[in-house]
């Protein structure tokens, strides 16, 4: 994946927040579009959430991170009033901001956890030389709000703008392998492809709460999202328990994820 085909995705994204669609939806309007966490040009596998935590450019209390300590640009740290003013520096910084993530103050109490699930396949976010994976999310924009406050055609309506971005991001990256985190990723995302390509089955070591919360893995192969055909087939993994937030996941179970990943991926990423 070019240089190139990445600074024109963040164009493309500019656009779309420049004609204010995004933030009619729910998205923040100072805050720039995330291609990716990470680098998909050097990287064969990508984990997939849902958008960018509003985290990613506040603090706990709301308040506008500001330099140093910002992880992505915004209006006020490009200098100008209205995403058409960004200029070609402009569009670089947004993508090195993506692309240095996870090198300069990333929000590791969320991406600490999930890197943990590749650590069977040799990848991590934090290898700059080696191994490396991204992260990606099926909407570039965060929001105000949190994803489950949105209304259901907010949500949907979303999607539909981020999904060509991922296909071509996919598509000229060279990722291999695409690992869904939590259920609801992998809900949304299946509504993105072929209805029988992603196959579910019970998996009891990854079973919670004395049997109360079942183990649900999904594998499958892809081959376009959203109807945008990709320039090859990847590997698709998911689990339903969201590593992050969902209640009671122990180490343990973390580590059978992470192991199964690291199966079903070894002839892929070999």
């Amino acid at each position: 994946m070019s240089k190139e085909a990445l600074l024109l995705e963040v164009d493309a994204l500019l656009s779309l927040l420049n004609a204010g669609r995004p933030v009619a939806l729910g998205a923040i309007p100072w805050a720039s579009p995330v291609v990716s966490f990470g680098n998909p040009a050097v990287s064969k596998i990508a984990t997939l959430g849902l958008n960018p935590s509003n985290l990613e450019f506040v603090d706990r209390v709301g308040k506008q991170l500001q330099a140093p300590y910002n992880r992505f640009e915004s209006l006020g740290s490009l200098h100008v009033k209205g995403w058409h003013e960004v200029a070609h520096q402009g569009v670089q910084r947004i993508w090195e901001a993506c692309e240095e993530y996870f090198f300069r103050n990333p929000y590791d109490q969320w991406f600490k956890r999930l890197d943990r699930v590749l650590v069977e396949t040799g990848a991590s976010y934090y290898n700059r030389i080696g191994d490396s994976a991204c992260h990606l999310d099926l909407v570039p924009f965060a929001t105000a709000n949190k994803w489950s406050a949105l209304s259901p055609d907010q949500r949907t309506r979303l999607i539909e703008l981020g999904a060509p971005s991922l296909a071509r991001t996919l598509s000229a990256s060279d990722i291999r392998v695409l690992v869904l985190n939590g259920a609801t990723v992998v809900k949304e995302f299946s509504r993105l492809v072929a209805t029988d390509s992603l196959k579910p089955r019970n998996d009891p070591s990854w079973t919670l709460q004395e049997g109360r919360v079942q183990g649900v893995s999904y594998a499958g192969r892809i081959s376009e999202v959203g109807g945008i055909p990709l320039r090859r087939e990847l590997l698709v993994l998911g689990f339903n328990h969201n590593i992050q937030s969902s209640f009671g996941v122990t180490t343990q179970a973390v580590a059978n994820i992470a192991t199964w990943i690291g199966r079903q991926s070894a002839g892929v990423l070999a």
